[in-house]
């Protein structure tokens, strides 16, 4: 008797866990995210109030000649709360939701911090990928954003990051911008390098792969390498994940229908 009101109370405690659970995962799920409200000339929203007005009107005049010279669009929200999302999830939904960067393009930024996660992000179009990839913006960020976020001086941490990105474009664009000084430029020369060196590392992994297919086929006969090459490099997996969008309406205002697929770095 004892042993069945035993099991009978295990039972009860995993059906009520199980439901709280549920019931919780149904309140994030409706809970959706806040999307601000796009107006013409205003590329800079920010929600949790991190930037000083001056530093905010400045930034938002060279986001505006940047659209302006280039067609690409750069976005900054700052939001009081990721709401229990990943910064890659929120980054994507917003980015996608309100459509930065121009239709066909891609050629949308997003520059997406939250205070009370310690959390930002670049989140980058398809179309800049090229210039702007995930190495180069997660050194943005290492050298822009972190450091003076560690010492909760947001407005500086903002200001350093978009000219640091703003620069990128100019070098991308062959453009200048008014009140842009070089010096808040990533070096670009170093992480190219960086980037070489990357690539004729895998050449040389490859190279080396097809001498031990060639040595293991004159010793052991053809095909018995093969299994080797093929199982090390179908390892490496694919390293880029696209966060599912939200859907994309038309929202009007100063952004023209971009899209990204998941590209940049957090922090």
């Amino acid at each position: 008797m004892k042993k069945k009101r035993c099991i009978s109370y295990v039972l009860a405690v995993i059906v009520s866990i199980s439901l709280v659970n549920l019931l919780t995962a149904c309140s994030m799920a409706s809970e959706k995210i806040p999307i601000p409200t796009v107006k013409d000339s205003v590329y800079i929203y920010d929600e949790d109030n991190i930037i000083e007005d001056d530093v905010e009107q400045n930034l938002n005049k060279m986001l505006v000649e940047l659209e302006e010279k280039t067609e690409a669009e750069f976005a900054v929200v700052s939001v009081e709360s990721l709401l229990n999302r990943s910064i890659e999830d929120y980054a994507n939904n917003l980015f996608n939701t309100l459509e930065i960067g121009k239709k066909g393009q891609d050629n949308g930024i997003l520059l997406l911090i939250s205070r009370s996660d310690t959390k930002v992000r670049l989140e980058i179009g398809r179309g800049l990928e090229g210039c702007l990839n995930d190495s180069k913006c997660g050194r943005i960020l290492d050298d822009y954003f972190v450091p003076y976020r560690d010492s909760d001086e947001y407005t500086k941490a903002t200001e350093l990051t978009v000219k640091a990105v703003l620069n990128v474009l100019t070098s991308e664009y062959n453009i200048t911008i008014e009140g842009l000084d070089s010096q808040e430029a990533i070096n670009s020369e170093e992480t190219e390098l960086e980037e070489d060196n990357i690539l004729l590392t895998i050449i040389l992994i490859i190279v080396i792969l097809l001498m031990v297919e060639w040595i293991t086929g004159i010793f052991f006969g053809d095909g018995f390498g093969d299994g080797i090459i093929f199982a090390i490099l179908s390892s490496g997996g694919s390293s880029n994940s696209s966060s599912s969008g939200s859907s994309r309406g038309g929202f009007g205002g100063g952004f023209g229908g971009g899209f990204s697929g998941g590209g940049g770095a957090s922090r």
